[in-house]
């Protein structure tokens, strides 16, 4: 009885959308890590079960968030922002964890566990302004109040756009979304579009983002060298989609995933899923965040207080935005970004951490919509 009435007045389809995504994400890790787990003498189902343990952290995680008064979000999401800038400063201390001449993970040594600090930014970093702009949603636009908006984002996005540059265009999009909604006016879009390619322009410039500038011109290059490192990525998820076809070769069939596809259960394990599932895996998959991101912007468009509003739209777009660059990486209609799927690529922080956002999405619709 308790169950049915903290369920009650929640967005059922949102939750039945992420519940069905994670339900394929499962079952895409133990098929895509099977040839990784073999390679390192490891349990056949060594990434289901560690996925399945932060799944079950999440699910706990989503009860609490739902079940504790949304004063308590508001009131700590200040020292929840700071203490989440913190652990990104410290990825340029010896904590910081480096994974394919990438720092984004941080390894504390005395847990047997790597966090990735940037999926706990994106949350906070939503919510605290969040909070800065329905505290001060009438005089946003005197300078004053939009550049301590500026600000926020700012200290959001710069650092971590320096180890993990695909993450903070996640966040500056989201962010960027909540203050299109907060009404920002022509003179103040074009002040913050300016900012942004010119924050990209110098990060891309920088000695050590050369690899990023290979694969950007590698996806606009008409290049047919099928061995450039700027192009195989990319070449190999082509192929596992063709190879996939209509109706897919089959669960656990996948060849791409044993050689030739890099990070298949992460960064492609979209593309293992067209392998295996075809054209109807796949258009069941974006249908679902179709349908999730629908939900979750119904869910801002009918909030009755600001701070709930721009939270949901915050939220909304960061699962949206993610989605969009990994399948669009994975179909080639995007740059190699090392970015996840949402629900489904392997990985514990950001697994958690998309629940999380869910709950809150959750919570919105339970407590605060029309």
């Amino acid at each position: 009885m308790k169950f049915k009435k903290e369920i009650k007045d929640i967005d059922l389809m949102l939750l039945l959308s992420m519940i069905f995504l994670i339900i394929i994400g499962l079952v895409a890790v133990t098929s895509a890590s099977f040839p990784t787990a073999k390679k390192y003498n490891l349990n056949s189902f060594h990434f289901l079960i560690r996925q399945g343990a932060f799944l079950i952290l999440g699910i706990i995680s989503m009860i609490l968030i739902i079940r504790v008064p949304r004063g308590v979000i508001y009131k700590n999401i200040t020292w929840l922002f700071i203490l989440s800038v913190i652990l990104i400063l410290l990825l340029w201390t010896p904590l910081g964890y480096n994974k394919n001449g990438q720092s984004r993970w941080l390894d504390f040594k005395v847990i047997p566990l790597k966090f990735q600090p940037s999926d706990l930014l994106k949350l906070t970093s939503i919510v605290f302004l969040s909070k800065y702009l329905s505290r001060n949603i009438y005089t946003l636009r005197e300078p004053k109040n939009f550049l301590i908006a500026v600000a926020i984002m700012g200290i959001s996005v710069g650092p971590i756009m320096i180890k993990d540059f695909s993450t903070a265009v996640v966040i500056g999009v989201s962010l960027f979304a909540i203050l299109l909604a907060a009404g920002i006016n022509k003179k103040q879009f074009l002040f913050l579009v300016v900012l942004g390619i010119a924050l990209i322009f110098v990060i891309l410039k920088d000695p050590e983002n050369e690899f990023r500038l290979k694969r950007i011109f590698g996806f606009v290059s008409d290049s047919t060298d099928y061995q450039s490192s700027a192009l195989y990525q990319a070449r190999q998820s082509l192929y596992a989609f063709a190879l996939g076809g209509y109706s897919g070769v089959g669960l656990f069939r996948s060849r791409q995933k044993y050689t030739n596809l890099p990070e298949a259960y992460t960064d492609f394990i979209f593309s293992v899923i067209a392998e295996e599932f075809g054209f109807i895996g796949t258009f069941i998959v974006i249908l679902l965040f179709i349908i999730y991101i629908y939900r979750g912007y119904m869910i801002a468009f009918k909030a009755t207080n600001y701070f709930d509003k721009f939270t949901a739209i915050g939220m909304t777009t960061y699962i949206g935005i993610q989605a969009f660059f990994n399948m669009g990486v994975c179909a080639k209609l995007l740059p190699v970004t090392g970015i996840t799927l949402p629900f489904i690529s392997y990985g514990g922080t950001a697994l958690v951490m998309a629940i999380v956002s869910t709950a809150i999405l959750l919570k919105i619709s339970k407590e605060g919509t029309i």
